[in-house]
């Protein structure tokens, strides 16, 4: 199955029920906000492992806009309601949909949380899969620009990981 055919099915989902829509609307949009709220209140409440997990998410982000912005020079996709004559859930920009900013960042927060063996991995595991399940069925991105936002967390959440011990290294040894 081709990327336009698989967004076509998860996209065909949409408008069928109110309770569905709802919840992929409010995941494409407020679960991003929420989940930084979360990390936050881990961090003040929770144990070494969600502190360092904060710190290394919150190192990812500059990572994450450089890399896209990287690709961005290089590979330009279009939304999917730009070229397909279809109309989203919710409004959004005509910019780039590869790869969703979005799921780039919630991937990044998953996986800090797993590198760090949190308790709390599995829930932004589930977080994550939601956004970029939503942004498809909401009809701002594709499935390959989900796909290329975990793998654009994951790259951002390695660096972060090797800038870290390099800080290390030069600076705290």
């Amino acid at each position: 199955m081709d990327n336009l055919a698989l967004f076509f099915l998860f996209f065909g989902l949409s408008g069928k029920s109110p309770v569905a829509d709802s919840l992929m609307i409010f995941g494409a949009r407020f679960v991003i906000y929420l989940t930084f709220l979360l990390i936050f209140a881990l961090a003040i409440k929770g144990g070494v492992k969600e502190k360092k997990a904060l710190i290394l998410a919150i190192m990812t982000i500059p990572i994450i806009i450089l890399l896209i912005k990287c690709i961005h020079i290089f590979y330009y996709e279009t939304r999917p309601f730009v070229d397909n004559d279809i109309l989203p859930l919710i409004s959004y920009n005509t910019d780039a949909s590869f790869p969703s900013r979005h799921t780039s960042i919630m991937s990044a927060i998953t996986f800090s949380y797993l590198y760090f063996r949190s308790k709390w991995a599995f829930v932004f595991g589930f977080l994550m899969l939601w956004v970029g399940m939503a942004r498809i069925f909401v009809g701002v991105h594709f499935p390959i620009d989900i796909i290329g936002g975990i793998i654009v967390g994951l790259i951002s959440q390695i660096s972060g990981v090797q800038i870290i011990k390099l800080i290390k290294v030069r600076f705290l040894a």
